[in-house]
């Protein structure tokens, strides 16, 4: 179906459609009117220009009024969306929308794809709900009022290729989801760049993360994930603040952040309020205030990390945390020597800033430059992380040794 340029009322497929805009033909939505509304299995939308309507409480509530003595079951809690999709294997390609609540809102459906798209100036651009295996690529989200793109309750997502740009909340949020991938994606300039709220087995990784003000990239109460060769840079962008590279934050657990650039920031990475045996490693951590800063965790494992230029490489505070297995971390303001030419240090180096007895038993005298070794990496974390809650506390360090309350000496990394 061939639909020619002009302005068009809003309309509903309800069969399966090929339907192709010729000369960008605009299509303007309504009060809980989508300009589009795919009802349909197999449709298939490109070139078309969506005109959307922002969030009015007061039009929502004067359209319900009107209708409710025919239509009792209506309710207020719908946005008004752009284009509504509520069916399976339906593609979006070529689609602009801009202005509205929700740019696209894609429920309870399957199989779904945006290719080639642009959301302009809506409150969000895209919310995924209750939706499974779909694929996001090729497409700008632009100061959005707060999302670019909101995924809840969803398994096996993918956005990839994509740019996010001056949005108010954050470029990506993934809530309660499972399984998805974020790849290869320029988030710019939004208040925070990528957030996983109580998600698992994400893939984030190859994403340039740019003057995000707040936070590149955080992880809440999540676990199992792994950030992956992401950079997160210039935090805090024109604003004159420092904002923060990569947070693991809430209890989140059993997290690999590994082979990313980490740059410009306050803190490079934060790691706060009950984080545990999370995985740090092969991390370029460069011209932050404090490369890492860890507050109020433990049996998190940082090794092969390289820290050059910060004005603190590590903060480590009211903590549990381990810094070397068989080797550490580089630190470029590391003085101690290497007698017997190994490539470790022989002298230990105090994590400098927090109020814990953090130690690097094993820094490394030259930066990391090897291969991945992440099979390997999972290992040394159940080797090595051992602290347990049970032990008495304090504890002091002599010779080497955690000594924990008036218990005998226990060698930590042999």
């Amino acid at each position: 179906m061939i639909v020619p340029a002009g302005v068009y009322v809003p309309f509903t497929v309800d069969k399966p459609l090929i339907i192709l805009g010729e000369g960008y033909p605009s299509v303007r939505a309504q009060t809980q009117n989508p300009a589009v509304y795919i009802r349909a299995d197999g449709v298939r939308i490109q070139g078309l220009k969506v005109v959307g309507v922002q969030k009015k409480q007061e039009d929502k509530f004067s359209y319900y009024m009107d209708l409710s003595s025919r239509k009792s079951h209506y309710t207020l809690n719908l946005p008004n969306s752009g284009v509504f999709v509520d069916g399976d294997d339906v593609v979006i390609d070529d689609l602009a929308v801009e202005g509205a609540e929700v740019g696209v809102q894609v429920t309870g459906s399957r199989n779904f794809t945006i290719l080639n798209s642009s959301f302009e100036r809506c409150d969000t651009g895209l919310f995924l709900q209750g939706s499974d295996v779909g694929w996001v690529e090729g497409s700008t989200f632009r100061a959005s009022g707060k999302y670019g793109v909101r995924i809840e309750g969803s398994e096996g997502i993918v956005l990839a290729g994509n740019l996010f740009i001056d949005n108010s909340a954050a470029g990506v949020m993934l809530k309660d989801c499972a399984g998805c991938l974020v790849a290869g994606n320029e988030l710019i300039k939004n208040w925070q760049g990528i957030f996983l709220w109580n998600s698992s087995k994400a893939e984030v990784r190859d994403n340039n993360l740019d003057r995000n003000v707040y936070y590149g990239m955080v992880v809440a109460s999540g676990s199992n994930n792994s950030i992956l060769n992401n950079r997160a840079t210039r935090g805090g962008g024109d604003l004159g603040i420092r904002g923060i590279g990569i947070s693991i934050q809430e209890n989140s657990s059993y997290n690999l952040v590994a082979g990313n650039v980490l740059e410009e920031n306050l803190n490079g990475l934060d790691l706060t309020r009950g984080a545990e045996f999370n995985l740090i490693c092969y991390n370029e951590i460069s011209k932050n205030s404090n490369g890492i800063r860890l507050d109020k965790n433990e049996n998190n494992l940082l090794y092969m990390n390289n820290f050059r230029r910060n004005l603190i490489s590590g903060y480590d505070n009211a903590s549990h945390n381990f810094w070397n297995a068989s080797v550490g971390n580089y630190y470029d303001d590391y003085r101690g020597r290497d007698r017997d030419g190994d490539g470790i240090g022989d002298d230990p180096y105090w994590i400098p800033k927090g109020s814990s007895t953090a130690v690097d038993w094993r820094p490394l005298m030259k930066p990391f430059e090897g291969e991945m070794d992440l099979e390997g990496a999972w290992e040394d974390l159940a080797r090595y992380a051992t602290y347990s809650p049970a032990d008495d506390l304090p504890y002091k360090v002599e010779n080497q040794t955690i000594v924990i309350g008036s218990r005998e000496p226990r060698k930590l990394w042999f």
